[in-house]
Formats: C-alpha cells, sequence, structure tokens
C-alpha cells in the first residue's frame, strides 16, 4: 500500500496556499499613478511559483512513495526536527533583526539553516555564501532599489 509523505503533503499544502496567496494579490487595488497592475505583479509573482513548487513537490514526491514504512517514519522523524530548528531560528532571527542590523542577523540566520541542511563538512562555504548573500542583498537593497533596512549598530 502507497502512502504520502510528509514532503508530498507539504507541496500539496504549498499549491493550495499558492492558490489562495495569488486569488487575494488579484484583488489587491490598481495603482492610481503609473502601471495600474504594478503593484500586483511581484505578489502575482510569488503566488504563480509557489504553486508551480508546490505542483512540482507534490508529483516528484508521489511518484517515488515507494519507500518502506520505516524510511518514511525516520524521514518524518528527521524532517520534523529540521522543522523545528528552522522555526526556533526564524524567531531568533526576528529577535535580533532591529538590534543587529540585518547584514550581521541574515549571516547569522543563515549559518544556522545552512549548518542544518548542509552539516558541519561544509561550514567554509556556508559561511562564504551567508556572508555574500547578506551583504550584496544589503547593498543592492539599499543603493540601488532606495530600501531601507535595519543597518549595523557600529555604523
Amino acid at each position: 500500500m502507497r502512502t504520502l509523505n510528509l514532503s508530498a503533503l507539504g507541496g500539496i499544502l504549498a499549491t493550495v496556499l499558492g492558490l489562495i496567496y495569488t486569488t487575494q494579490a488579484l484583488m489587491l487595488p490598481k495603482a492610481s499613478i503609473g502601471n495600474p497592475i504594478a503593484p500586483k505583479i511581484f505578489p502575482i509573482g510569488i503566488g504563480i511559483l509557489l504553486i508551480l513548487f508546490g505542483l512540482i513537490l507534490s508529483f516528484s514526491e508521489i511518484k517515488n512513495t515507494g519507500l518502506k514504512k520505516k524510511d518514511i517514519e525516520k524521514d518524518k522523524n528527521e524532517n520534523i526536527k529540521l522543522i523545528t530548528y528552522t522555526s526556533l531560528a526564524c524567531i531568533l532571527y526576528g529577535l535580533i533583526f532591529n538590534r543587529l542590523g540585518y547584514v550581521i542577523s541574515t549571516i547569522i540566520f543563515l549559518e544556522i539553516i545552512l549548518l542544518l541542511f548542509n552539516g558541519k563538512e561544509k561550514i567554509k562555504t556556508n559561511t562564504i555564501v551567508s556572508i555574500c548573500f547578506s551583504v550584496i542583498i544589503y547593498f543592492l537593497f539599499s543603493r540601488f532599489l532606495g530600501v531601507t533596512l535595519p543597518a549595523m549598530p557600529f555604523l
């Protein structure tokens, strides 16, 4: 007997949330100045991507669900641990974001997440990625897009 695993259910949930999100994004008011649909483009794009990735995850997991029940339980327990640690990392990120600024708090957050998923073996790569990503995004948003992000406390 084939059963759905947690990833397949997550994909189905992502698809449903994407449909709801996209529907709500389509109801956003039109802009009174400039392009009338401009405020809707990004949210609709995010919703469509969520639907697309949810469907891909669902179908790939449903296709590969020929796992033994023992393996499914092991994966389920591992997934629950990852979800718990990721949620705790997100809470920590929210708590330190304004105090330490975007760059430092994002480096810490990415280090934790990459450590969870990549392990200790790739600590140098994880550090380089988290530092480069945080700094590049900070300068991209603050300098080129004019979005104000919390600065580092010592700047």
